[in-house]
């Protein structure tokens, strides 16, 4: 059944291709629709979504809209069966959800209803859930809200790092979209508890600052869970530095209070104290904190942020 399902496809970064490679083999794919290409690197040169050099290499009709209002008349979009959309960047008005003959569907990085929203990965880490995974859901107007297909299950250990789960859901999402598709279209979506509802919201620099009056293993989650993306740094001796691996150690300092212990960077925790591992100094890359303590004076403290964060 689905060789014969027309698709529009409908996603930007890397955690989607390996799905649009599942869907571009089971289906007829009419058209991939990513955002347009952005400036990236030092040289913010214009760089092509990751979706979009998998659908160049896969031969697939492509199609860039600066922004999808009022192109619901578009041809790329008329006449399929099903839109499947990953992470594509922009929510979809009621008349596209209208458009496929059968469903517009949507795969999420989390085990619906838990962690609707923009950062689902980093709000799983951060919050130190026991698992996580992908859902599949159909979409409706309003976000993440519709009846769900299937959730497939990914544990989470107590060091999983951002790039580990991206890469790991990435591939859930793939294997996820294949079982829908051999399933289909027997697959019937279940309504989700509204009363089992949690948001995370699109994340911005200052949500990396780091708020030291955390407990320890507060602080750990909040580098884990955001680098590289947002980003986790701290003002020390009017310098910002990029925190970007920690470890939880047993010290006694108070909260932003840095100790350097032999190679090693300490700083105090509401609870606790953790090791910084590695840290990026502005305008540097980033480096071991070996390799920093060689060239640097250790700051005596980290400043407290004025607003504390959320643990």
């Amino acid at each position: 059944m689905s060789q014969a399902l027309r698709v529009v496809f409908m996603g930007t970064p890397e955690v989607a291709v390996p799905t649009l490679r599942v869907v571009a083999e089971r289906c007829q794919v009419q058209c991939v629709v990513t955002q347009p290409d952005r400036p990236a690197g030092r040289g913010r040169h214009l760089r092509a979504s990751a979706v979009k050099q998998a659908a160049e290499e896969l031969g697939l009709p492509l199609w860039q809209p600066d922004s999808l209002r009022g192109q619901a008349g578009h041809p790329a979009v008329q006449g399929a069966d099903l839109f499947v959309v990953f992470a594509y960047g922009e929510i979809l008005s009621p008349r596209f959800l209208r458009l496929p003959a059968i469903a517009a569907i949507n795969l999420h990085c989390s085990l619906l209803p838990r962690w609707r929203g923009a950062s689902p990965m980093q709000a799983a880490l951060r919050h130190a859930d026991q698992d996580t995974g992908i859902s599949i859901q159909r979409m409706v107007r309003e976000l993440d809200a519709g009846p769900v297909y299937a959730r497939h299950r990914l544990p989470l250990s107590p060091t999983t790092t951002l790039p580990q789960l991206h890469d790991a859901l990435a591939q859930l999402g793939a294997e996820a979209m294949a079982a829908f598709l051999r399933s289909w279209p027997a697959a019937e979506p279940v309504a989700q508890d509204p009363t089992a509802v949690t948001w995370c919201h699109k994340l911005t620099h200052e949500d990396g600052h780091i708020d030291w009056r955390q407990a320890a293993p507060a602080v750990e989650r909040q580098v884990r869970a955001y680098t590289p993306a947002p980003g986790c740094w701290t003002l020390a001796d009017g310098q910002r530095l990029g925190i970007q691996a920690v470890r939880v150690v047993d010290a006694s300092l108070a909260p932003g209070q840095v100790q350097c212990c032999g190679r090693h960077l300490v700083v105090g925790c509401g609870t606790g104290a953790v090791a910084i591992e590695q840290l990026q100094p502005p305008g540097k890359r980033p480096m071991a904190i070996a390799a920093y303590l060689n060239g640097h004076q250790p700051p005596d403290r980290c400043e407290l942020p004025r607003d504390p964060n959320p643990s």
